[in-house]
């Protein structure tokens, strides 16, 4: 009985959040995704898959999704993933985000009256009231319950001769990509002279996301920033643009501050997602979700 919606897994669905989705809390916290959607289903096996030497289970357990990490249960719980004592309150926590993320850079929005006044209410819903996610599950994956268990598992590493602390579990994976970019420098003119504008890369800063009341992922060590010598005028964060422009979220892609394509390839195959890829752009931040890369692109 536990695992008699196994099955769901195979079915091949349209998922419910939008494609281009993005941070923070573009999501309606008064809805979620049902424990019995195929969506649930491939988003707790994709944590089980995305971190392999973790140990983790996937099961369904009380008419729900779950994952067992260690010794600790998160159920779904519309998206949630909560422990058992706070399922019921699931409407007052920020969902855990899966989404589509696209594997090509989605088209821009148009700025019509409509989508502005759409993003308008979604930032100012935000404000009044800032999304919070439930900080258990990531929590226990990386063991960075609080500030000194997580700077316990910080790590210093080279970066293409940048240095960056981050996460000893996404320490390999950083490093993979440093290897394989160093590769391209030679061969792709563009990743190298992006390479060669960059002066820092900032990894691990215990902060919450802005505008919300979540932990930011730079607050577990998984996110890194590449920081450049100069943005030359271009948007870099959709906050940062809104100040100027009413319809930030209508910029085109030539006007940001951007990634090569090549560069944001070798990320993505080591388990990082690109800001730039969201409606919520942050075209700087790379963070590790391989769970979110699996779900999105099943096999």
């Amino acid at each position: 009985m536990r695992r008699q919606l196994a099955p769901l897994l195979l079915l091949a669905v349209a998922l419910i959040v939008p494609a281009w989705a993005g941070e923070p809390g573009e999501e309606d916290a008064s809805s979620g995704v049902p424990a019995g959607t195929p969506q649930a289903a491939r988003a707790v096996q994709a944590l089980v898959r995305a971190y392999p030497g973790r140990g983790l289970e996937a099961a369904w357990r009380d008419g729900d999704w779950a994952l067992r990490v260690d010794d600790a249960w998160f159920y779904w719980a519309e998206g949630r993933m909560l422990p058992a004592e706070l399922r019921g309150q699931w409407p007052r926590y920020a969902p855990y985000r899966f989404f589509n993320y696209p594997a090509a850079l989605p088209p821009v929005p148009p700025p019509d009256p409509r989508t502005r006044e759409r993003m308008r209410e979604i930032v100012e819903r935000n404000e009044a009231s800032p999304p919070e996610r439930h900080e258990g599950l990531l929590s226990a994956l990386y063991r960075a319950g609080t500030r000194g268990q997580t700077e316990a598992r910080i790590t210093t590493v080279n970066f293409l001769g940048l240095q960056a602390r981050v996460h000893r579990l996404v320490a390999p994976a950083l490093a993979a990509v440093a290897a394989e970019l160093e590769g391209l420098r030679e061969a792709d003119p563009r990743v190298r002279g992006f390479l060669s504008e960059l002066k820092g890369l900032a990894g691990y800063n215990w902060r919450p996301i802005d505008g919300t009341r979540s932990r930011s992922y730079h607050s577990y060590g998984i996110a890194v920033d590449l920081v450049p010598k100069s943005y030359g005028g271009r948007h870099v964060y959709w906050r940062w643009s809104m100040e100027r422009d009413p319809d930030w979220y209508a910029i085109p892609y030539a006007r940001r501050w951007m990634v090569p394509e090549a560069a944001v390839r070798v990320f993505e195959a080591h388990g990082f997602v690109w800001g730039g890829k969201w409606r919520f752009f942050d075209t700087i931040h790379f963070e590790y979700r391989p769970e979110l890369l699996l779900f999105s692109r099943p096999d």
